[in-house]
């Protein structure tokens, strides 16, 4: 303290130096820290580690992890376009695809601009979309969670900036028909997202129309089919007017040395990806029955990850989610979630022993909480 002032903790009013928007958003929880006996199905995250080719190329970066990475994303950008089949410079790299959703955000968005929402999807795009200062504005999917392209186009307004269309879609794991993302394409002058982080699971893209619709923008991720999640790796593949701009507005190292040396040691062993996500794909067939025989509606899935409707047992999901918690088993409760009811959560495939677990304390749920 100086001269007799009073400290500055009794005078300066924080709230006051924080945007609106921002004192808006609910706070963040760290959760409760889950062991390494846990069970964890809430993520969507892949069960496998990496192999040991993925290993032996983060051990050798870190070696020189005392020097910057190469902007751009270095090495990884060459290796994505011959991965995708697009240009060098029509693809961007960066910190997951979180960062990328940001990134479109912060480039395109003046405060007040609109960002079409089809709900229930992935929470992130309303989230980071208030975050920016614009306005996410929510238009409800169809029963089957398809997306009713009259009901968009009529929200479409001058102030609407950017289209986000999840596919497959997260929460719901279906997928949208490509002939619905063209007749988009041709009828609104707004970016359209489309998010391919299940591109591998699914092998549904509209990334090779990149070339002829300059305001369509795809973003893909090494976080679920190459099981990088703790890494952060995401990519987006576009017209390269746009990939130069989004650079322009993003960080000059945008992803670390580690993950870059990981992620393209990652594309170079695509047989143990491909191998990995077979099993998944064949473990997600006797999960989804035996969540079924149980009693519980199962969605159609073209990801790693199934929604489970708990309503035909009289449950809602919030119960179940919690019941699961206390036994060290952690699913993703989206009862009451934009778009959808009391009665739903999700869960990821994971090993056999995992699912077979998951099955059993459902069963033990379902006699416990009827």
């Amino acid at each position: 303290m100086v001269g007799g002032a009073s400290p500055l903790s009794n005078r300066v009013d924080i709230d006051r130096l924080v945007k609106a928007n921002i004192q808006g958003l609910s706070s963040k929880a760290a959760g409760p820290l889950k062991d390494e006996a846990a069970i964890r199905l809430d993520k969507g995250e892949l069960p496998y580690p990496p192999s040991s080719k993925v290993l032996d190329a983060i051990a050798a970066a870190a070696t020189s992890i005392n020097r910057y990475p190469d902007v751009l994303g270095g090495a990884l950008r060459l290796v994505l376009a011959a991965y995708t089949g697009a240009a060098e410079n029509q693809i961007i790299v960066t910190n997951g695809s979180d960062d990328l959703i940001e990134l479109v955000l912060k480039t395109c968005l003046q405060p007040g601009d609109e960002v079409l929402l089809p709900i229930p999807t992935f929470f992130v795009y309303g989230h980071l979309t208030q975050v920016i200062g614009g306005t996410p504005v929510c238009v409800q999917r169809t029963k089957e969670f398809g997306v009713d392209l009259d009901d968009l186009l009529q929200a479409v307004t001058p102030r609407t900036k950017v289209i986000f269309l999840a596919n497959p879609n997260n929460p719901t794991a279906n997928s949208i028909e490509r002939e619905v993302i063209l007749d988009l394409l041709n009828r609104v002058e707004c970016l359209v997202v489309v998010d391919e982080c299940y591109y591998e699971l699914c092998q549904l893209t509209v990334a090779d129309l990149i070339d002829d619709y300059p305001h369509l923008i795809v973003l893909r991720s090494l976080s679920k089919s190459f099981g990088l999640a703790g890494l952060r790796v995401g990519y987006g593949i576009a017209n390269e007017r746009l990939i130069d701009y989004l650079y322009r507005a993003a960080q000059l190292f945008p992803v670390n040395k580690l993950a870059i040396a990981a992620a393209v040691a990652a594309l170079a062993d695509i047989d143990t990806v491909r191998s990995n996500l077979q099993a998944i794909l064949q473990h997600k067939t006797g999960l989804e029955r035996g969540l079924q025989q149980l009693g519980f509606q199962v969605y159609p899935s073209a990801t790693n990850f199934l929604l489970v409707n708990t309503e035909p047992l009289g449950i809602p999901s919030a119960a179940l989610v919690q019941f699961l918690r206390e036994r060290n088993i952690f699913v993703a409760d989206f009862g009451l979630k934009p778009g959808l009811s009391a009665y739903c959560f999700r869960t990821a495939v994971g090993l056999p022993r995992e699912n077979q677990v998951l099955l059993d304390t459902l069963a033990q749920a379902i006699s416990s909480l009827s």
